[in-house]
């Protein structure tokens, strides 16, 4: 059991993490480039430091990728820091070569699951593509030759999500299945606290809205019926974090456990089942103006679909548990 000190301080630190994200990412607006988030270190988050990275910090890198998902970066934060984890274990030749690329941000990387036909975001820059699954983890070195299309069934704009042909592509070994497991797991989490962040700035704006908004001479948060709505979206935030945070302390050891992957799995099947429909009931509270094509809310909605299908869905997170757990 952590003492109640110890736990208090790690939580301030954490808080001055989160504060500083957002306050970096704010000033940095709109920018496509991970270099920027490279020289915060943040693309190191998941390699030790003797390799040149900040050490294995999922709980501290689940607090950025929330505040990426909240600042809606548009940048291949998320597969070059699964990368570069999945680099720092690779044999030495492979790491030598392409690990310090990774971390400074030189080479966009992207993560997906094996398949002669992965779905990745910024997929039109990537030089190099990790893929996780029964067989390990794999490295490819992706040409202008490689098939890639953009996969409009995702919808997102800002960061568009790509169809990459990997059938005839040899791709290199770097990590056994158990290391695999323990990379599928962190990655459900990463993603499932991007989604978190982008709902959370969602219903903050959609708050502070309704508090100015005017009818029938009172603000609209005044009702009564609306506020049982908020309620229940502050409630579903609340678990969010909760479950996901719970799921990164779980994988704070180097060895992979069952709780951590039965928790990595849980939290990305509640997330992922409950954020877009909690984006899309922001949207009617907004009312007129929450239909509106260039509100920022259809950009949130769209992430959140979007990363709800790029490692897997509710419905296979949901099956991965039920084979885990202990009935």
């Amino acid at each position: 059991m952590v003492p109640d000190n110890v736990a208090d301080s790690a939580d301030v630190d954490l808080d001055l993490l989160r504060s500083s994200a957002r306050e970096f990412l704010a000033e940095r607006g709109e920018k496509d480039s991970v270099e920027d988030l490279a020289r915060m270190d943040w693309t190191g988050l998941l390699v030790d430091e003797s390799l040149g990275g900040a050490g294995w910090l999922p709980v501290e890198t689940v607090v950025i990728a929330e505040e990426i998902g909240r600042a809606g970066d548009r940048s291949a934060w998320f597969g070059t820091t699964m990368a570069a984890a999945a680099l720092a274990s690779a044999p030495g030749d492979i790491r030598d070569r392409w690990l310090p690329s990774v971390l400074d941000g030189n080479v966009s990387a992207g993560l997906a699951l094996a398949g002669d036909t992965v779905r990745v975001t910024n997929a039109g820059a990537l030089r190099l593509l990790v893929t996780l699954g029964r067989n390990g983890i794999h490295v490819f070195e992706l040409s202008d030759t490689t098939p890639r299309s953009r996969d409009d069934e995702l919808l997102d704009i800002s960061r568009p999500a790509w169809r990459v042909g990997l059938s005839g592509t040899e791709g290199v070994p770097v990590g056994g299945t158990e290391r695999a497991a323990q990379l599928h797991a962190v990655a459900r989490v990463l993603l499932s606290a991007d989604s978190l962040g982008a709902f959370s700035a969602t219903f903050e704006r959609l708050v502070a809205y309704l508090k100015e908004r005017i009818a029938f001479g009172a603000p609209i948060a005044s009702f009564q019926s609306v506020q049982h709505r908020l309620v229940d979206l502050l409630v579903l935030e609340t678990k969010a974090r909760a479950i996901i945070m719970k799921a990164a302390r779980a994988l704070m050891p180097a060895e992979l456990t069952g709780e951590a992957v039965e928790l990595s799995a849980a939290a990305h099947a509640f997330v992922t089942s409950k954020s877009a429909a909690a984006v899309d009931e922001c949207m009617q509270l907004s009312g007129g103006i929450g239909f509106t094509w260039e509100y920022p809310l259809h950009h949130e909605l769209r992430r959140v679909f979007t990363n709800g299908h790029l490692l897997g869905t509710a419905r296979s997170s949901r099956a991965a548990y039920a084979d885990m757990a202990d009935w």
